[in-house]
């Protein structure tokens, strides 16, 4: 049996004066219909580059809109490269795109075949982007997010939120693949998105949802679901001008009154009808050698022998993990905590143009552990029989932490 069409629905949830009720027309049409209505608009595209690909400079009167709102959610998600992050609604795949630019590994989602094909073509076609870890995944099932439990570090939803037929459930999905400490960031528009005239006109033409985001329902469903914080953004999205004398009296603290009424008024006006918020799932926030802040170490040498003839050094050191965070395993990674060593002569010269980076442990180091190292290092000919050798911990990408230890080698041992 056929799906009834959108014009044959549309009395289902229009009243007799045109006007569309959104809860409606999602009770009106099947998961399925949806997800066909948004591959045909994806399969119209004739050219994604005049448009899609474009994104978020496709349109000059937009692009500085959604550049300060996705600067909030950059904000508000604290992400770091290397973190596992869900582009939920993801379309043709611009903010995947901004992510992996962003050293992170994101994953597309959409309900759009047609949508997500675009999206790797956009991918595929790019010479950096072609060489990044970027999926794109389907959501074949209606309320289901296609990730395994607790596998992701955040997940975005950039105008997409208020697209979905069961806020409820997503909610719950998105929970469930979070990560501990895990948080999800949302930029959508505000309670009244429904009633607006480019809303009934897109619901009218295309039967696309166009739901309304109230955050107090949101936050109900959330902490059912599991979430225990949420915080919300409050920010200007456009520049608020004043004359150069103003500028330094506002420098002073100065700022006339008049100035703060006007930017009052601007935050008044966008927080009506934009909703840019963070829900984070119980658990520490990545505590892990990726953020700088967590941090902290001790070394010791323990032992240390020179063999002249083959200018080898080996020491062995304990390592204390004194940081909020664990260490994530030595390697090239972002945040991987290796050693490093540099050795120098008596007139300051370096023996490395960057130090030797040695590894630390193959697997995580948690808060409060310690280990015992040994490792060695080929020392070059030219610092001769005296030089200094200096050893500190390291976060790749991220920081040089702990006070570094000294070693003097001199042929009076």
């Amino acid at each position: 049996m056929n799906q009834p069409t959108r014009f044959e629905a549309a009395a289902q949830y229009t009243d007799a004066s045109g006007f569309i009720d959104v809860k409606k027309l999602i009770e009106a049409y099947p998961f399925e219909d949806h997800v066909r209505r948004a591959d045909e608009y994806f399969r119209t595209i004739d050219d994604p580059w005049v448009h899609h690909f474009r994104k978020p400079y496709h349109e000059i009167h937009d692009t500085a809109a959604t550049l300060s709102g996705f600067a909030a959610v950059l904000k508000l998600g604290k992400f770091k490269p290397g973190h596992v992050i869900v582009d939920f609604g993801c379309g043709a795949g611009w903010l995947s795109a901004a992510l992996s630019m962003m050293r992170c590994k994101p994953i597309g989602l959409d309900i759009s075949e047609g949508g997500l094909d675009m999206a790797r073509r956009f991918v595929n076609e790019h010479p950096l982007l072609s060489t990044q870890d970027i999926r794109f995944e389907a959501i074949r099932k209606e309320k289901s997010v296609p990730l395994d439990d607790a596998s992701v570090d955040r997940v975005i939803c950039f105008d997409s939120f208020h697209h979905v037929s069961d806020q409820a459930a997503y909610l719950n999905e998105f929970h469930r693949v979070l990560a501990p400490g895990g948080l999800a960031i949302f930029h959508e528009p505000g309670p009244r998105h429904s009633r607006t005239d480019q809303s009934q006109l897109e619901m009218r033409e295309f039967a696309v949802i166009e739901n309304d985001i109230f955050i107090e329902d949101i936050w109900a469903d959330a902490q059912k679901a599991g979430f225990v914080g949420i915080e919300m953004a409050v920010f200007n999205e456009i520049p608020l001008t004043v004359d150069l004398k103003g500028f330094n009296r506002g420098i002073k603290g100065l700022l006339a009154p008049w100035t703060y009424y006007k930017l009052g008024l601007q935050l008044m006006r966008q927080m009506n009808d934009k909703r840019v918020f963070v829900l984070r799932k119980a658990g520490p926030l990545d505590g892990s050698s990726r953020f700088a802040d967590q941090l902290g170490g001790r070394l010791e040498v323990v032992e240390r022998s020179f063999e002249p003839e083959k200018r080898i050094l080996t020491a062995t050191l304990n390592l204390a993990n004194q940081g909020r965070g664990h260490w994530l395993p030595s390697g090239a990674g972002f945040g991987a905590v290796n050693l490093g060593l540099n050795a120098s002569g008596p007139d300051g010269a370096k023996a490395y143009a960057d130090a030797i980076h040695l590894p630390v442990a193959s697997e995580e180091t948690t808060a409060g552990e310690s280990r015992r190292v040994t490792v060695k290092a080929e020392i070059p000919w030219q610092l001769g029989p005296v030089f200094n050798v200096e050893i500190q911990l390291v976060s790749e990408h991220v920081a040089w932490f702990g006070e570094p230890v000294q070693i003097l080698i001199s042929p009076e041992g």
